[in-house]
């Protein structure tokens, strides 16, 4: 009984503490549950960079900072330049839906490149002003 009861408990803390990401399949978002020990910005873009279907390459974050209740991202635009205008959004919308889901306290994301504050982030997507966290959230 003490066996099962502590099978339990491990499965109900697994579930309790496993986060979600976004990844891509068919050029659609789905979502995956993970367990990741520490849930830090650079574990999560390490999660996403490590999937095959994610358009989240490695070392695209080059820092990330916290500002009240906003998160700014720099990303390498290097590694993105030549995105699509469909792996430019779905590039986005995994890196908005597991931030916003898995950062606690944030309510908004702004995003550099290379630094610089910039208007577009390959060529299509406006990323002058913020990302607010009421329009990303996860679908339940």
């Amino acid at each position: 009984m003490k066996r099962v009861l502590i099978f339990v408990f491990v499965l109900i803390s697994f579930y309790m503490f496993s986060q979600k990401i976004a990844l891509v399949e068919n050029n659609d978002i789905i979502f995956s549950e993970v367990h990741i020990n520490e849930v830090t910005v650079e574990a999560l873009f390490n999660i996403l960079s490590s999937y095959e279907n994610s358009f989240v390459p490695k070392n695209i974050l080059i820092a990330y900072y916290f500002v009240d209740t906003a998160l700014i991202l720099d990303f390498n635009s290097s590694l993105i330049q030549d995105y699509s205008a469909e792996q430019e959004v779905l590039f986005l919308l995994q890196v908005l839906y597991t931030l916003f889901d898995n950062i606690n306290g944030i309510d908004r994301i702004y995003i550099l490149l290379d630094g610089k504050q910039t208007n577009l982030l390959v060529k299509y997507i406006n990323i002058y002003f913020s990302f607010p966290k009421d329009l990303y959230k996860i679908p339940n």
